[in-house]
């Protein structure tokens, strides 16, 4: 089973989906959790908002907290729940355009400004980590945030381009919705798909068309030699519902992520033990209190 988690954009003020994708997927107990990137949005390195008087009030701390913040809610439930996830599940991220900012930025900004961005950044614990575009295959599948046009850095914006371009399972995020499009072939079925919204909140320059499908994709049944597979979606609306009457028979699991906390995963501070009400200090957080088989 490869559970699949597309673009969740975390930002300041907007709520959490990955903690009704945590309860799900220690429902699951999925082999492979994948999240497509963006996870982290960063507004307060976007290009096209520069300049403008609402970017003023974005700051990359806030940003990069509050994607960190986001990370340890989902890991804080897994490790209450599902202690030995870590041994039975392997989880991957890979990098999006949104978190390629950073890398952008390091590239471009004054010399006395790198630091701010490489002694504060994104937490990864937990993760295989992949690159920006790096193309990643688990259970004859390839995965990427987005697959480029063959002559061009443009991304392939449809399931149904992405089988007559690729001819191979793919599946991608970065796009809002869901699309998804089969082809049969002498081999078999080739099968692509676009999750690019597992978030919850609008976007305010998609004004007219905040309305596409958001949620994740849970993959079965995978064949390793043509990557044919069958899938079941799950709205977010849907797996809300079911976490918060779980969440209910877990009180206080989430609750005590201090702001001590938070810069001490940015900055990497593994001295920093600042116990949070939760329970759990820094040091638990390599892994977050999971059990080990060894």
């Amino acid at each position: 089973m490869i559970y699949v988690i597309g673009d969740t954009q975390s930002k300041p003020g907007v709520k959490n989906p990955l903690i009704a994708y945590a309860h799900h997927i220690c429902d699951l107990k999925p082999k492979y959790c994948l999240h497509l990137g963006d996870h982290w949005d960063m507004p307060s390195l976007s290009y096209y908002d520069k300049g403008k008087k609402s970017h003023r009030v974005c700051n990359y701390h806030d940003d990069i907290d509050a994607g960190n913040r986001a990370m340890l809610e989902f890991w804080a439930i897994l490790s209450v729940r599902w202690p030995t996830a870590l041994d039975e599940c392997e989880f991957h991220i890979l990098k999006g355009n949104h978190e390629d900012r950073i890398k952008k930025a390091i590239e471009f900004c004054e010399d006395s400004m790198v630091r701010t961005f490489l002694d504060y950044t994104c937490w990864y614990d937990n993760w295989k980590v992949h690159p920006f575009l790096k193309i990643v295959k688990i259970g004859g599948i390839n995965f990427s945030h987005y697959f480029q046009n063959l002559n061009s850095a443009h991304p392939i914006g449809t399931a149904r381009q992405l089988c007559l371009k690729k001819h191979t399972s793919c599946i991608a995020g970065h796009k809002q919705g869901f699309d998804y499009e089969e082809m049969l072939t002498d081999e078999g079925n080739i099968q692509c798909m676009i999750v690019g919204s597992s978030y919850y909140h609008d976007e305010e320059y998609k004004a007219q068309s905040n309305h596409h499908w958001r949620g994740v994709v849970v993959l079965y049944n995978y064949h390793l030699e043509n990557g044919e597979f069958d899938y079941a979606r799950y709205s977010l609306e849907y797996l809300t519902k079911s976490s918060d009457k779980i969440a209910a028979d877990f009180p206080g699991i989430t609750s005590g992520i201090s702001d001590a906390l938070l810069r001490s995963v940015a900055s990497g501070d593994t001295s920093n033990s600042q116990e949070s009400n939760s329970g759990y200090s820094r040091d638990d957080l390599q892994p977050l209190a999971f059990d080990s088989k060894d």
